[in-house]
């Protein structure tokens, strides 16, 4: 059949577009029709796939996907003082890519984390400060010599990540976000409820981040060498086992897991 998006004319958009009898999906796994990452096979169309290095375990090769979202992430990287709200899989794989791809930063990175295998983990991928989400403000109020009115900053951060995505850490990363600055949301976050009062009164933006482009998987693959991210998969398991496996993902940072993955080597 002929696509109906563009009448056969143009094949660059129709490698791109699923069609006909095929129910649309965003990317490679997340339709229906076609399968997911949950099984032992899927299709996917070649210009979706990207080849794993030789030299690359497969336990460096699972973290492909989710580094080259955190890739995609730290292009906004300004250079200046930087917020990571969170240490969870997204949170350390940013930070990650912020310190392998720029090695001669000056401004100091702080970064949030719950449990002391997170702590760790941001310290040894180069955070400059970690801390608790109640300790933070005191933190960015330090690096960036602010004052602290209310519970707001007068200067704050010029770029905060969240890597949480709930309505307690988007209203506080507005809440250290610097006046004209970037609170950049990535990954899928929940419903939020926020006070956006300050969005307008400090002319400050929301940024949503999902995903990534090809480019930058080549890049994940550099920052995957770079840090040696392999050791942050923490677990695997069969394919059969898979409401271990969920269990053990929800509980991850307080079991001290970070990534959880499926084991079909053996399949």
């Amino acid at each position: 059949p002929v696509c109906p998006a563009c009448q056969g004319g143009h094949i660059n958009l129709c490698e791109r577009i699923a069609y006909g009898h095929l129910e649309p999906g965003l990317q490679s796994g997340f339709c229906t029709d076609t399968g997911g990452g949950w099984a032992h096979e899927m299709v996917a169309h070649p210009s979706q796939l990207v080849d794993v290095p030789a030299d690359l375990s497969d336990e460096a090769a699972v973290l492909i996907e989710p580094t080259a979202c955190a890739v995609h992430a730290a292009a906004r990287y300004t250079g200046k003082e930087t917020v990571i709200i969170g240490a969870g899989t997204l949170g350390l794989l940013t930070l990650a890519a912020i310190t392998a791809t720029h090695a001669d930063r000056t401004a100091p990175i702080v970064v949030t984390a719950r449990y002391a295998e997170q702590k760790r983990l941001a310290k040894e991928l180069g955070a400059d400060i970690v801390c608790t989400s109640d300790e933070m403000p005191r933190y960015v109020r330090s690096a960036t010599k602010s004052l602290m009115i209310g519970d707001q900053l007068t200067c704050g951060a010029p770029h905060v990540i969240d890597c949480v995505g709930s309505s307690e850490s988007l209203q506080q990363a507005l809440r250290v976000v610097a006046p004209g600055g970037e609170v950049q949301v990535v990954g899928m976050p929940s419903n939020v409820s926020l006070e956006l009062t300050s969005l307008w009164h400090r002319e400050t933006a929301i940024r949503g981040c999902y995903a990534y482009d090809h480019a930058d998987f080549h890049t994940a693959i550099d920052v995957i060498r770079h840090h040696d991210l392999a050791r942050l998969v923490s677990a695997t398991y069969a394919l059969k086992d898979y409401t271990d496996a969920i269990a053990h993902a929800a509980a991850a940072g307080r079991r001290g897991a970070v990534k959880v993955a499926f084991d079909l080597r053996g399949s």
